[in-house]
């Protein structure tokens, strides 16, 4: 088990349902099959298996899974059918259809469709850490990560989290570090790539894959104005990852000591055991480097930016 993007939310008030309040309220908001005629349906699956619920708590922190069965419909497949029918009211009425009627034959056609369509089942790991009060999601797009927030919310009835944010500006703090590697704090290091992007109406990006062969470049770009959007960092030697200026953590990769850790908990006798051994590292290894992060571009020192830099 690994979360291999994260979107993380502070909860504004405290979150104090226990895991059986939790599971009484997902009930409700199962996920179920897809009717016939709806593109998709929404709702919570077990991370496990359905006999042990729901949700899965350990450590203060409950693992849930919010699913979709999406019905696979493509455009292209609606158009030969709409093409085809179009073509044939054609031949038979001597003119062309007219727009409302060929948007209500698409309709019908969708209609018709949609139950022969083939149904799939997408899924968004998630978890909530009650010790820090995040609400954690396995998501690199934050979008994907809202409608997460919204399903979670229809089932609890309210829910109050907004997306954790440190204080400081991240993209001065990027581009300190690219300028002065020095200045990274212990425990952190750059890795090999950045993004940087400009404001204004021509925007344009430069995505660097080596940060250290194209330090110069990189200078010149941040002093014509370039902004640092996102830098790809290691932790602790343990994960490796790409950290962005509205604080998303994507491409997370576990590094040879933790994997090792994951490889270590394959041994264990079942699968239960292996699976709370492999939940119980996530929670660790996340706790501490989001807290460390937070921490660290927290700090004052992290908007003290040498005049160097800022002239970049």
């Amino acid at each position: 088990m690994w979360f291999n993007n994260l979107v993380v939310y502070q909860f504004n008030t405290p979150f104090e349902k226990n895991a059986d309040e939790l599971e009484q309220a997902l009930e409700e908001f199962r996920l179920k099959p897809c009717p016939p005629h709806a593109r998709q349906s929404q709702g919570f699956v077990a991370p496990i298996d359905e006999e042990k619920g729901k949700v899965h708590s350990l450590y203060g922190c409950h693992l849930l899974v919010a699913a979709k069965e999406v019905r696979l419909l493509p455009s292209s497949i609606i158009q030969a059918v709409l093409e085809e029918k179009n073509n044939a009211f054609e031949l038979t009425h001597n003119r062309p259809m007219r727009r409302a009627e060929i948007l209500q034959l698409k309709e019908e056609i969708e209609f018709d469709l949609l139950p022969k369509a083939f149904s799939v089942q997408k899924k968004d790991w998630f978890y909530i850490d009650t010790n820090k009060q995040w609400l954690v999601i396995n998501s690199a797009n934050p979008n994907k990560a809202s409608e997460v927030i919204t399903l979670l919310t229809k089932a609890l009835g309210s829910l109050d989290a907004a997306p954790l944010m440190p204080d400081s500006d991240l993209s001065t703090l990027f581009a300190r570090w690219l300028h002065e590697p020095t200045s990274l704090p212990e425990g952190l290091v750059l890795a090999k790539s950045c993004v940087l992007v400009t404001s204004g109406e021509d925007k344009s990006q430069y995505t660097c894959k080596d940060i250290e062969e194209n330090s110069e470049e990189l200078t010149t770009l941040l002093a014509q104005g370039y902004t640092v959007s996102s830098i790809e960092l290691i932790w602790q030697e343990r994960v490796q990852f790409v950290l962005t200026n509205n604080f998303l953590l994507k491409r997370l990769k576990c590094l040879d000591y933790l994997d090792d850790a994951f490889k270590d908990n394959g041994k264990l006798d079942n699968e239960q055991e292996q699976f709370d051994a492999n939940f119980s590292l996530l929670i660790g290894e996340l706790r501490d480097l989001i807290q460390f992060l937070m921490d660290v571009c927290r700090k004052k020192e992290a908007v003290m930016v040498p005049e160097e830099a800022c002239a970049l």
